[in-house]
């Protein structure tokens, strides 16, 4: 690929990508993002499918028994944009903070490379656009579940990064994102005055134990493992005069060894069990895994590593991260690799995290996440 192809490239993501950046969508309900999508897909010539879930796009090129996916999240958050950008959100109360424009940009430009060069390529591709990969339910696994990885053999994604410096990719050996565990408990108890503490069952005295127990019954079951666990929303009450009937918890855990997570939620349900039984009380614990590890394949990391550094990108190694990312889902099926695009760049302020309201990227770090997908699929001479 020449420089100039690439620079076409470039600019294509760049306009795309402010585009999607203007109508961020949250969740499954995206219909503008995948309005844009699909239509640029078909621009191109490929055809796709939405068959594979609510709010996904599905497009396949090649020939070939072999399929290789590319798989780019589409969701924005539920945040307000303060970034004062000619392109911001023209959606109230949604943002694009997590950078998917970018990665949906990146792909369609990539798509479009690999398009006009179809008759050479080495074996099919496949383009995965989901939905949800924020939220509660995954989108990932909805689309697995629906059959999307059917004749599969690797799958690969990339994910934006304010902590690298723009037109660096970086890489992660093995477990590198954490599993994740969103868990509800709900404490019931009896309201009663609250001069008559007696007549009722204190729903947040169940909870406040609770929090002290479990966070304790983490710490003794991990050991050395590696683990995230974290209240984000404790709530009970109403008024200071009544003794609360209800009260919640909210907790992420983050993990990377299976075992250990099983251990812990089996002690959870014991442990709420038998404070709500002390207390006269009842609870409820809603938790579902929203995704398991991701654990980059060995071979598919040394092939990308060898590929990005044949094409001279700036490729650096990088540290396992306690995030999460719905990508997981797709690995249960078939070995692939997550790596990272740098768009981190002081000098025009673009170093705000992830999930931030002032969260921007250098775009330019979108030019060696193209060529970066481009180089690992690129294994026909003619292409080059």
């Amino acid at each position: 690929m020449t420089e100039q192809k690439l620079q076409e490239l470039y600019e294509y993501s760049v306009q795309i990508r402010r585009l999607l950046h203007q109508f961020p969508e949250v969740g499954f309900d995206l219909p503008k993002t995948v309005k844009i999508v699909s239509d640029e897909l078909r621009k191109m010539g490929i055809p796709c499918t939405e068959e594979y879930g609510t709010g996904s796009i599905v497009g396949e090129i090649g020939r070939g028994e072999k399929i290789v996916a590319l798989r780019a999240d589409m969701d924005a958050l539920p945040v307000e944009e303060k970034t004062n950008l000619p392109y911001c959100s023209l959606h109230p109360g949604c943002m694009h903070a997590c950078g998917h424009d970018s990665h949906m940009a990146v792909l369609l430009a990539v798509a479009k490379f690999l398009k006009e060069h179809e008759n050479v390529l080495p074996h099919k591709v496949r383009f995965i656009f989901q939905p949800s990969e924020e939220g509660a339910i995954s989108g990932a696994k909805m689309m697995v579940d629906q059959g999307v990885m059917e004749n599969v053999e690797e799958v690969l994604c990339t994910h934006c990064d304010n902590s690298l410096e723009s037109g660096v990719i970086g890489v992660c050996d093995g477990a590198c994102m954490a599993a994740c565990i969103p868990i509800t408990i709900s404490f019931h108890g009896k309201t009663s005055h609250a001069t008559e503490p007696k007549s009722g069952v204190d729903a947040i005295a169940m909870a406040q134990e609770a929090y002290g127990k479990l966070k304790n019954m983490v710490v003794k079951e991990a050991g050395k493992a590696d683990y995230i666990w974290s209240v984000g929303r404790f709530c009970g009450g109403h008024v200071h005069n009544v003794i609360a009937d209800l009260c919640e918890m909210d907790i992420s855990f983050r993990f990377f060894d299976m075992d250990f997570a099983d251990r812990v939620m089996a002690q959870v349900r014991q442990i709420c069990d038998d404070i709500a039984n002390a207390y006269g009380g009842s609870v409820e614990i809603d938790w579902r895994m929203s995704t398991g590890p991701v654990n980059n394949d060995s071979t598919i990391a040394e092939k990308f590593r060898k590929s990005t550094k044949d094409s001279r990108i700036p490729l650096v190694e990088i540290e396992q991260r306690m995030t999460s990312e719905d990508f997981g889902w797709y690995l249960t099926e078939v070995p692939g690799l997550l790596f990272r695009f740098g768009t981190r760049n002081e000098a025009t302020g673009c170093t705000a995290p992830l999930h931030r309201n002032d969260f921007c990227i250098d775009e330019a770090g979108m030019k060696s996440a193209i060529a970066a997908f481009i180089a690992y699929i690129n294994q026909s001479e003619e292409m080059r």
